[in-house]
């Protein structure tokens, strides 16, 4: 491994060493759109996803994630565009039956984004809301809650990596069932073609979530993310293959302590 190699290594894990944690629901990569080059029109690009990933948890309520979405621009007036993200988690368990979707997560992001007088830098405004659901359970009350902030994306590219960097500063403007109060959140991803048919992966993230200390009793939750893995680049799309750690705010909405998981899964990806 070359000097280099070993510095983007300890970036990611550096960011992501984090006790306690939070991404998934309050994930600051997940709900980030993806940077493109200006295109002026209407409906200029549009990227999908499909994830599906196994947990290793002593819990029968996760057993597998799974989400699909994209994010579409609606209109791009070469410095600004306006963007539309939408993405659908379902997780999977085995208490009811040996497949029991027992959660669905909604996330929609409303954003502008103007590209900036720095190369490849992007700053957005963000209208971020999430509702969650459960499946085959009694809930007759919603948790949901609705964020207002910005974002910021920049691309870096260091001997042979092509690093891209987001920021995200949140404040709640409503909420149900939650006590979020805002979100503060960072995420690197790190891609090295190793073939012209393979690359190397790997991603990190770290989300602080503060909270209303009122309403559950509990103090602000930070946690984060660390991923490895190989792209494969097809005709149409991209595969992913990857192995991930994460500790996770509320995976269960009525447990207040994070959960950690360890995942293997895969990812498709539009071109």
């Amino acid at each position: 491994m070359s000097r280099v190699d070993a510095v983007v290594v300890l970036c990611l894990s550096v960011l992501v060493a984090t006790p306690s944690g939070a991404v998934a629901q309050t994930s600051s990569a997940a709900s980030t759109a993806a940077q493109t080059p200006p295109i002026p029109g209407f409906l200029t690009s549009y990227r999908f996803h499909l994830n599906a990933l196994r947990l290793d948890s002593s819990s029968d309520s996760f057993v597998w994630d799974t989400d699909f979405g994209g994010d579409v621009d609606v209109f791009d007036l070469h410095y600004f565009r306006g963007n539309v993200l939408v993405n659908f988690e379902t997780i999977f368990g085995k208490q009811i039956r040996a497949i029991d979707p027992n959660q669905g997560n909604y996330t929609v992001d409303l954003s502008t984004w103007w590209r900036t007088v720095l190369p490849g830098a992007d700053l957005g405004a963000t209208f971020h809301h999430v509702s969650r659901h459960l499946s085959d359970r009694d809930k007759d009350f919603a948790i949901a809650w609705n964020m207002l902030g910005f974002q910021y994306a920049s691309p870096l590219a260091i001997a042979g990596w092509d690093v891209d960097f987001g920021y995200r500063l949140l404040k709640t403007v409503r909420r149900s069932f939650v006590d979020y109060t805002g979100e503060i959140g960072g995420s690197i991803a790190a891609s090295r073609p190793l073939h012209r048919r393979v690359s190397l992966l790997a991603a990190g993230e770290v989300t602080f979530v503060s909270v209303d200390a009122a309403d559950r009793g509990r103090a602000n939750q930070l946690g984060g993310r660390i991923e490895v893995g190989a792209s494969f680049p097809g005709r149409a799309g991209v595969g992913e293959v990857f192995l991930s750690r994460e500790r996770r705010i509320d995976a269960d909405p009525f447990d207040l302590d994070p959960t950690t998981f360890t995942m293997v899964g895969f990812r498709f990806l539009s071109k």
